[in-house]
């Protein structure tokens, strides 16, 4: 959050720090804590904190599990010391894993010789940030799920240490592919990014409730709750901003040349003559509409924000999705903001301790701290979306695969076409060894041949397939038909039709001494045809072969 300036005030906290490493719990009195920087957003939170550890009477048994490579879970609880009396105060609770850590200072007595010469006090610091991010950020699953819906996708890929609910009907529409693309390193994007894109690309929501430790992805912001009426002694200052406005249109062209279409939004504050198109083509037209929709749904104007400075820790219930008012007791009636429902949106909160010594108010539960906490609130029922950055997964990925055909025994070389039963269009459907044999649906199109050549992929063809998120088509063919390769030595060219090498027919050009040679032969079990040109010489000849 970008603030133009800030306001540190004293306060007294009550915080309590507690880390679970290697199977064991150890419980940091909240004043040892001497320093605390976060970042929460709507989608998570980043933290630093750092803290004292005395061993002058009895043994620090965190530093040898924390100077290991265990993965260290943090709960943070953080509220006023000072509160009003009856009232119910919700603290600030992060919950999440370390990602960085260090050892910043040792303490010793010097100049006295004490026996072992004892570290009598350690300094700590520990960065960690909400669970999502640190365990899905280093997660890059490649996966193919056929029939099922993105929710089944994410399941069975989201691993443990994520707690994730669903409230949002797009998740449970069934699609015949569901890809998981992988390309991982500094460039690749983590699951998380496909997670965020998806929210993105689809216009949803993805949120954390830091009291719940709980993300959900949903069609729209959650907007139960009352609002609290917040006071003017929580705040120093307040400004109002108001983001930029989208000036132009979106339209968009289906190129589809059975059935081309152009479809423009219209947007009030729009510039006339700037616009943003996008080239789609898409061969049913409700896809078009589908798209259409999406799109023009997903970028939405902002409201205003309100930009808060405060002058001590909240004594109300404060975190993001919180719903509050500007109004009543010292606000005046007359500002912008007032008699309005605002959502917190962002918090930024640093605590640095008036008294930094290691052993100042040592293992009490609040101490005092110098503190700078500014927010961002956003309009209750704004729509626009609050996601985080993210990489955009790439898509299509290639595997192999082989066509699968219903027809004819199971040696015989044949080919099916499959009707899509919503659509009528014509399909292959294509079995993915890596992925278990799992059988997707391609477009029955020629490819690179032109539409008078038709020879549809046959039974067991290796081909190479572009897997897109929900679609999937034939890049190009792997290998040579049985039998339909000739040897280099002939520079011939083959046509090889039919099923099997007891029916079928060979249609082929080669070079005998040097001399082109054009070979025409049916077979059917012994009965054979043959049609053959050479240097002065026709063949004409049918017969039955003998065994």
């Amino acid at each position: 959050m970008k603030e133009s300036k800030s306001k540190i005030v004293s306060d007294a906290l009550e915080m309590a720090l507690e880390l679970s490493v290697g199977g064991e719990v150890f419980k940091i009195p909240g004043a040892n804590i001497k320093s605390l920087r976060v970042g929460i957003r709507p989608y998570g939170f980043k933290a630093m904190l750092s803290f004292w550890v005395s061993s002058e009477t009895r043994e620090d048994k965190l530093f040898s599990r924390f100077i290991k490579h265990d993965l260290m879970e943090v709960k943070l609880n953080v509220e006023p010391h000072f509160k009003p009396q009856d009232a119910e105060i919700e603290s600030l609770e992060l919950h999440g894993f370390v990602t960085g850590k260090a050892v910043l200072k040792e303490l010793t007595i010097e100049n006295v010789h004490l026996k072992d010469n004892p570290v009598l006090y350690r300094h700590y610091r520990i960065d960690f940030a909400d669970s999502a991010q640190v365990l899905w950020r280093q997660h890059f699953p490649c996966d193919l799920l056929v029939d099922g819906t993105v929710k089944d996708l994410i399941e069975a890929n989201k691993a443990t240490g994520v707690n994730l609910k669903y409230d949002w009907e797009a998740l449970d529409e069934k699609f015949a592919i569901n890809t998981l693309s992988v390309e991982p390193g500094e460039k690749g994007a983590s699951f998380y990014d496909f997670i965020i894109w998806y929210a993105a690309s689809h216009n949803g929501v993805f949120s954390y409730d830091l009291k719940e430790n709980e993300y959900t992805l949903s069609g729209a912001k959650d907007l139960s709750g009352q609002p609290i009426n917040m006071s003017k002694l929580e705040t120093a200052e307040h400004s109002i901003a108001f983001p930029p406005t989208i000036r132009y249109n979106d339209r968009f062209l289906n190129a589809f040349s059975e059935n081309p279409q152009k479809k423009e939004t219209s947007r009030d504050q729009s510039k006339k003559g700037l616009r943003h198109d996008i080239l789609l083509c898409l061969p049913v037209a409700s896809d078009f509409e589908d798209a259409f929709n999406l799109e023009s749904n997903k970028h939405k104007i902002r409201g205003h924000e309100l930009h808060l400075i405060h002058c001590r820790f909240p004594q109300i219930t404060y975190r993001p999705g919180i719903f509050v008012k500007i109004e009543g007791g010292l606000w005046s009636d007359k500002i912008f903001p007032h008699d309005t429902e605002y959502r917190v949106r962002d918090i930024f909160f640093q605590a640095q301790a008036v008294d930094e010594e290691p052993d100042a108010d040592h293992n009490m539960e609040y101490s005092r701290y110098n503190i700078d906490m500014r927010s961002r609130l956003e309009l209750k029922d704004e729509g626009a979306l609050n996601l985080p950055g993210f990489k955009t997964p790439r898509y299509p990925i290639h595997v192999e695969g082989k066509i699968v055909s219903e027809q004819g025994d199971e040696e015989e070389e044949t080919y099916q076409v499959y009707e899509h039963p919503q659509t009528a269009l014509d399909q292959y459907k294509v079995k993915i060894p890596l992925f278990d044999n799992k059988e997707v649906v391609v477009p029955f199109d020629p490819l690179f041949a032109p539409g008078h050549f038709y020879f549809p992929a046959y039974k067991e063809q290796r081909v190479l397939v572009a897997l897109d998120f929900h679609t999937a088509r034939i890049e190009r063919f792997l290998d040579w038909r049985p039998g339909g390769r000739l040897p280099m030595d002939s520079q011939g060219n083959h046509l090889l039709l039919g099923k099997t090498d007891s029916s079928k027919t060979s249609i082929n050009h080669i070079y005998v001494d040097n001399k082109p040679q054009f070979n025409m032969k049916r077979t059917f079990d012994k009965d054979t045809e043959k049609i053959q040109l050479h240097e002065g010489t026709i063949i004409l000849e049918t017969k039955e072969e003998s065994t």
